[in-house]
């Protein structure tokens, strides 16, 4: 127990570093912008006062804080907004979530999704939204140096390696998300009520889209849990809390098989400490 309470505080210290570590551009990053008089700051759920309707999913996958800064040259008007969270993942995720079908500029030095109203960035822990809403020409202009000025006080992460756990043949590229409980795990598919996964915001699973031979898709999640027993408890827990518009047409130890109101078919494999759950199947899976 020991050890493990200074596992905690190290890594928070780390967490706490990083996050400190960065450093918004200051007056004239780029000749004639400059800040507003306020800069606002959020902590956990003070969140809930800037994000209305969306902290949930912020909270889900591990915030920490968030820093939000206007910027203005005589009309044209940015707004930057910097969130750090838990780890490298947890940006990630939210990041896939918010990013759509990306659409990428060269010009600014890490991943993101770009176009002329909102540029969104992923770089360490920190996922990052500019706003140019009204579009201006001006202000569109400068978002590259703004993001590059900021992106260059941010270090580099180790690589992630979590999407690795999904199967490889078939995937559909850039349909990959990551989820840490119910509220990522809503728009992919509702297996039941709640946190049914039992993720709890701690537990990271990763899903893609797929395409068969026969130019079918379908959705598949890959879930690590920490061990056997673990993964066994949440798949017995599917099974018994299973959506009522779901219907288990076959089961074992090791997999279920389901039908939902669509017609369509899903499945559920336990393997050691994976759950591998397949959804929009268009035929009956083998048992």
């Amino acid at each position: 127990m020991k050890y493990t309470l200074i596992l905690i505080i190290i890594l928070s210290s780390i967490q706490i570093a990083i996050c400190a570590s960065v450093t918004l551009p200051e007056n004239n990053f780029l000749q004639g912008w400059f800040k507003s008089d306020y800069q606002l700051t959020f902590y956990k759920n003070d969140l809930y006062g800037h994000i209305n309707g969306g902290a949930e999913l912020f909270l889900e996958f591990g915030f920490d804080s968030l820093l939000v800064q206007d910027y203005s040259n005589g009309e044209a008007r940015l707004s930057l907004e910097v969130y750090c969270m838990e780890c490298p993942e947890a940006a990630l995720g939210i990041y896939l979530m918010k990013c759509g079908r990306e659409t990428p500029s060269p010009a600014i030095e890490a991943r993101n999704s770009s176009n002329k109203y909102q540029s969104l960035i992923v770089k360490n822990n920190f996922y990052i939204q500019l706003n140019n809403f009204k579009g201006n020409a001006i202000a569109e202009s400068a978002m590259p140096g703004m993001l590059n000025h900021l992106l260059s006080t941010i270090p580099e992460s180790d690589p992630i390696e979590l999407l690795n756990i999904l199967p490889v043949e078939n995937k559909i590229p850039g349909s990959e998300k990551i989820i840490r409980g119910q509220y990522a795990l809503q728009p992919i598919y509702t297996f039941g009520e709640g946190d049914i996964l039992q993720l709890n915001g701690k537990i990271f699973g990763v899903a893609a889209d797929y395409r068969t031979d026969a130019n079918e898709e379908y959705t598949q999640i890959v879930i690590p849990y920490p061990d056997n027993k673990k993964a066994q408890t949440v798949f017995k827990n599917l099974i018994e809390n299973l959506d009522p518009y779901l219907k288990i047409i076959g089961k074992n130890n090791e997999k279920f098989i389901f039908e939902d109101y669509q017609k369509k078919y899903g499945q559920v494999i336990i393997q050691s400490n994976l759950l591998t759950l397949q959804i929009h199947l268009k035929s009956e899976p083998d048992m």
